[in-house]
């Protein structure tokens, strides 16, 4: 069991992220958040546009095993976004490996050219990548001496939660900047996590989520070092944050009067596991 005299909560892991994300609906509505603001496009346009690309976050393209943390698509574009918890050579190979994938995996024939999409990597990082005491920094493929870009299909954005370390949370209540008020909690010290959102609804319902999915009710989700996230029995978050979607799926059905027998059918429950469940939730 994981101690709990962490003075901080740190940038989240990303075997946690890969469940919080693919499992919580409201994860997603965080992801577009972030894309929002990011790539400075409409929040209600991202909601209608921009979609999880498979039901999985897992890709594989020109790899067997290629993974990012979140992958999303529009008719346009591919965002991946990745939480990066130390900076390493191997995690930024990898990183970068992915956005070559997303834009190489689209071209099968010389036409597909024509309808290329721009492929689009949001890092948020534990750390300042450039050094340059930055929020965000806007990447490009350029020349070294002029600056003139090469081209617009590919983009990454680093954005270094570092920054927000030394941040108060009555600081960040007021803060106008939405990127930095919602990627707080992964910098947040821990007891005071709940007073930076109290009243902000949504964000309550992220770090509630959160702490859920990760299955550990009491105990900070972030961790100070990476040898503490090897002991979060990861599988067993995996599993409760499927089933708490399984739930919550059965229960949005209930209330548009789908007949148990479908209900059944479509989410591999038993009509007793379901009447069970409604009792629960009574």
């Amino acid at each position: 069991m994981i101690k709990k005299e962490h003075k901080k909560y740190t940038l989240m892991s990303d075997q946690v992220a890969r469940i919080l994300f693919k499992n919580s609906q409201v994860a997603l509505e965080l992801s577009d958040k972030i894309v929002s603001e990011v790539l400075h496009i409409d929040y209600n346009h991202v909601i209608k546009n921009i979609k999880l690309s498979s039901d999985d976050v897992v890709f594989n393209v020109l790899n067997v095993d290629s993974r990012t943390d979140l992958k999303l698509e529009s008719d346009t574009f591919y965002v991946d976004i990745e939480i990066c918890y130390t900076k390493g050579t191997t995690r930024q190979r990898q990183t970068d490996s992915y956005v070559y994938q997303l834009y190489l995996g689209q071209i099968f024939k010389s036409e597909d050219y024509k309808n290329m999409k721009k492929v689009v990597q949001i890092m948020i990082e534990n750390y300042d990548f450039f050094h340059e005491n930055k929020f965000i920094y806007d990447v490009v493929f350029m020349e070294k001496n002029t600056h003139l870009v090469e081209s617009e299909f590919i983009k990454k954005y680093h954005i270094n939660l570092a920054k927000l370390k030394n941040v108060s949370y009555n600081s960040i209540r007021k803060e106008e900047n939405i990127l930095k008020k919602i990627l707080y909690m992964f910098v947040c010290k821990e007891d005071e996590l709940e007073k930076a959102y109290e009243g902000d609804t949504f964000m309550e319902k992220v770090v509630k989520e959160a702490r859920t999915i990760a299955g550990f009710e009491d105990v900070p989700l972030y961790f100070e070092s990476e040898e503490e996230i090897k002991r979060l029995d990861i599988e067993e978050a995996r599993q409760h944050g499927i089933e708490e979607s399984k739930k919550e799926t059965i229960m949005n059905m209930l209330k548009d009067n789908v007949d148990l027998s479908i209900i059944s059918k479509y989410t591999n429950t038993s009509i007793d596991q379901i009447k069970e469940i409604i009792e629960n939730n009574s």
